[in-house]
């Protein structure tokens, strides 16, 4: 599969071909955007309509030859990339987004990866530029990294929770969510995207059982505010290897 061919690179470019800087820019977008990506994800870029897989790796082979980008081990034998010093330096970020991810970190990673670019339909991250530029209303200090912008319709906000827990404590994440809820209800920007059904919730974990248990504890509260429980089992391995 495309996720265990992970960094198989098969050159496809001659030493007088240039990886055009395009491909470079999008993918350390990519990986700053969501610290971690994986091939499939690569493949949904935009960017990349129009290329074969071994194009994508001659891109991520060349990142990785100027020392922006490396790849580590995610579970079974397939990989991700991460941003390294060069790369982060180029998309000014700071030192705590270099290098490897730890297992935690690396889980809330991939599960907003997932949900933005390799679920039912694309979503994208908003930085926290991103969010104070495109919504100036909602422009606050100490807001939550894990906003997301699902472009259909109309277009809809969004705040995702990742639950990197294991099978238990499921309360605790409903009362989190709860928590959530109330803070985007008392604050007058998020209350406009409120009031116009233009905000929702997510909440992402790993077991289906786990997610019916949050959703049915959060489905008997106030419906003010739309709250979604996405289960990944995809990321079992993870937390298992």
């Amino acid at each position: 599969s495309p996720m265990n061919s992970g960094d198989v690179m098969s050159p496809t470019l001659s030493k007088q071909e240039i990886v055009p800087d395009k491909y470079i820019d999008a993918v350390l977008d990519h990986i700053a955007r969501y610290r971690l990506t994986v091939f499939p994800a690569l493949q949904q870029l935009p960017v990349f309509s129009a290329c074969g897989p071994r194009q994508i790796r001659d891109v991520l082979r060349e990142c990785q030859r100027q020392s922006l980008i490396s790849s580590a081990p995610l579970h079974h034998g397939a990989r991700y990339w991460y941003l390294d010093a060069l790369g982060a330096q180029a998309c000014e970020l700071a030192e705590e987004r270099v290098g490897p991810l730890s297992e935690p970190a690396k889980i809330r990673a991939l599960a907003m990866l997932r949900f933005c670019c390799l679920s039912d339909r694309p979503r994208r991250r908003l930085t926290a530029e991103e969010l104070t530029t495109a919504f100036p209303v909602l422009a606050r200090v100490g807001l939550p990294s894990g906003y997301y912008f699902d472009p259909v319709g109309t277009g809809r906000l969004g705040l995702c929770r990742v639950d990197a827990g294991r099978r238990g404590q499921w309360d605790r994440v409903v009362e989190s969510v709860r928590q959530d809820i109330v803070q985007h209800l008392h604050r007058p920007g998020f209350r406009q995207f409120v009031q116009a059904g233009r905000f929702e919730i997510t909440v992402l974990t790993v077991f289906r059982q786990k997610a019916r248990r949050i959703f049915e504890s959060l489905f008997r509260d106030d419906q003010r505010l739309p709250v979604q429980v996405v289960a990944l089992p995809e990321l079992l391995p993870l937390i298992t290897s």
